[in-house]
């Protein structure tokens, strides 16, 4: 029988009970089995929802939150057991943390079962197309109970574009101009536009480029006194201090300043003859300019790069995963632009830097 289903013996040495206490729940709870050879056995999602870690009466009580410190692993109630009826609120780049997660368990070859409800996390999950895009890495070895959103139909009118994948460099070119149209509905001006397609662009062939495989990506919108948008992308690489790191140069730094030194525009796991390493160091100007802010994350270190009120300030951050590769969430704000150069944002790394 596949890694899907429990035999009787497994189900009473998971739940730690007696086969007469077993027989009398599937009398009680209408507990659905399967016969093989004259085997019982029971869908592993089904048994350990309604009982190993049903959650009765208790509250959802974690946030996966750009803003708070969360970490994905607190939802493995067991190894390779995610209860997401756990999540009391989650936004994209909560969603793209726990994807990366979860990919490189699947990737890996590991079965992964989801535990899912008729609860505000899963259906914000159904919507943004999270369980079919992790389907698609080894659906074999992803479990979850699909009946219980089999018919949700879930829509959040700030999501612009739920969790889309970007396969090869240059990709997220044939999704920009129906983003840019939707945007243009909403009354965001072409500069804006401007500034999403290049910090795409940016981040997108950095993680194709050094990640070596897909990454995922998210875009929200908040339309209030101030209009914005949230880009969160992600990929499960070997991550920034990995890459820059061999480079000679930079091979005696720790993996933390590695991580920090590559948002300097003159640092680069390439050699300076192909003057490279302005991307990360261009998108902080960004949001330096823009009076916003960055999240970024590598290898199970994070860091909050914080220019709104004219704070300028970096600090560490929780990662949201301690899966490898990096994950980043931006805001751009629809508002004047104030030009932000590279030795400003030197100066501003190499003052953290030194007090580390």
């Amino acid at each position: 029988m596949s890694d899907e289903y429990f035999t009787i013996k497994e189900v009473c040495e998971v739940l730690d009970i007696s086969r007469p206490t077993f027989d009398s729940y599937r009398k009680k709870d209408a507990i659905e089995s399967v016969t093989l050879k004259g085997q019982l056995y029971f869908k592993k999602t089904d048994i350990l929802e309604r009982f190993s870690f049903a959650r009765e009466g208790m509250k959802p009580e974690i946030d996966l939150m750009v803003l708070k410190d969360f970490a994905v692993e607190e939802l493995e109630v067991a190894p390779n057991v995610f209860d997401l009826r756990m999540i009391r609120a989650m936004d994209a780049f909560g969603a793209i943390s726990l994807m990366c997660c979860l990919k490189s368990r699947v990737r890996a070859k590991r079965h992964v079962y989801l535990l899912t409800g008729m609860d505000s996390a899963s259906f914000y999950l159904q919507g943004i197309n999270f369980f079919q895009e992790l389907k698609r890495v080894d659906a074999e070895y992803l479990h979850y109970n699909s009946d219980t959103l089999r018919d949700v139909i879930s829509s959040n009118p700030e999501i612009i574009l739920p969790l889309h994948l970007i396969g090869y460099k240059g990709e997220e070119k044939s999704i920009l101009e129906d983003i840019y149209a939707s945007l243009r509905e909403q009354g965001y001006s072409a500069e804006m536009c401007a500034s999403l397609g290049w910090t795409l662009g940016e981040l997108a062939d950095n993680a194709t480029l050094h990640a070596g495989g897909p990454c995922y990506f998210m875009l929200s919108s908040i339309v209030g006194p101030r209009k914005f948008l949230t880009l969160t992308i992600g990929d499960t690489g070997i991550g920034i201090p990995v890459t820059l790191k061999t480079n000679e140069q930079y091979k005696a730094l720790s993996d933390f300043k590695a991580f920090v030194s590559a948002f300097k525009s003159d640092v680069s796991s390439w050699d300076d003859i192909y003057d490279r390493g302005k991307g990360l160091n261009d998108l902080l100007a960004v949001a330096k300019g823009n009076g916003a802010w960055v999240r970024a994350e590598s290898n199970g270190m994070g860091v909050f790069f914080d220019f709104s009120n004219n704070e300028d300030s970096i600090s560490v951050k929780s990662a949201g995963t301690q899966a490898v590769g990096t994950r980043y969430s931006m805001v751009l704000i629809d508002a004047d632009f104030n030009n932000v150069t590279k030795s400003e944002m030197n100066a501003l790394l190499n003052d953290y830097l030194e007090k580390l």
